[in-house]
């Protein structure tokens, strides 16, 4: 069954450390359910990124832009099944972004 990546980038850099318990914790639990859903279709439940992430390239090291806040590897029957389950992604409301790859297999 093929795998696919979800990558979460945010509108905007965000701090952890400034959202209060509460609303983490809120948010925490419909992030749970909504990976509940998928069932065993998840690969990798992932987690999250912190602040200060690095760009390397050709040109040296860079900071990077801190929209990339996380990952989920699933494997799904097809690209559809895995849009379908990105989209139901709780941030996807809140004006989140995220972007699906396939993984091919080397």
């Amino acid at each position: 069954m093929p795998k696919y990546i979800f990558i979460y980038r945010e509108p905007q850099v965000v701090d952890m450390s400034t959202i209060p318990e509460e609303e983490v914790a809120k948010v925490m639990e419909m992030w749970g359910e909504w990976l509940g859903t998928m069932g065993d279709k998840v690969v990798d439940q992932g987690d999250a990124f912190k602040s200060g992430s690095k760009s390397v390239s050709k040109d040296g090291v860079a900071e990077a832009d801190g929209l990339t806040s996380g990952y989920t590897i699933i494997e799904a029957d097809n690209f559809d099944e895995a849009l379908e389950f990105a989209k139901s992604n709780p941030s996807v409301a809140d004006g989140s972004k995220v972007e699906v790859y396939e993984a091919f297999g080397l």
